[in-house]
């Protein structure tokens, strides 16, 4: 186990590529409902009565990932790094999560203290550092140039956004819909 997180942490750092991962579907499997159980737990924790919400989020997020990937590993004639690429995306996001975990107490504890800008700060340097982690894997595994990696990185993350803000429009606050 230390052996694979310690893989896992190294995608993280971009030192190494998902290419290393073993092609197993029961890591796949076991690394899917770390990270979906990391993502319900973390949205619960917002808001513990929408368990509905934090299911579909996690969902969309889970399943966006999975078809986007598979396409673009049919379309790049790729899918031989399916299993390995997925695995890496959903165990790096299970690690920036844990990242994440504080950020996300500090954030409902201290919401009225003058520590929310660091902590929303502290919050987006996470997200862009996990947009540029998925953006190395699909860098690696579909073979693209790093600029076009980080554009698919984004689009999808943005397109994720989008759809969930249509799914669940109880996510936009009344002051942003005005």
């Amino acid at each position: 186990m230390k052996a694979l997180y310690s893989l896992f942490w190294s995608i993280c750092r971009m030192s190494r590529g998902p290419e290393e991962l073993p092609r197993s579907f029961v890591l796949l499997l076991v690394v899917l409902l770390l990270d979906a159980s990391m993502g319900v737990g973390l949205q619960l924790s917002d808001k513990p009565d929408a368990l509905d919400v934090a299911l579909g989020m996690t969902a969309l997020a889970v399943l966006m990932d999975a078809l986007v990937l598979g396409g673009l590993s049919l379309f790049k004639n790729a899918q031989d790094r399916y299993v390995q690429s997925l695995s890496a995306i959903y165990g790096t996001d299970f690690l920036v999560s844990l990242f994440s975990l504080p950020l996300a107490v500090a954030g409902i504890y201290l919401a009225k203290a003058p520590w929310l800008p660091v902590i929303v700060f502290a919050q987006m340097l996470l997200v862009g550092w996990s947009l540029g982690i998925r953006a190395f894997i699909y860098h690696r595994s579909l073979r693209v140039g790093v600029l076009l990696a980080n554009m698919l990185s984004l689009t999808l993350f943005l397109l994720t956004v989008f759809i969930a803000v249509k799914l669940f429009p109880e996510l936009v606050p009344a002051a942003a819909a005005n």
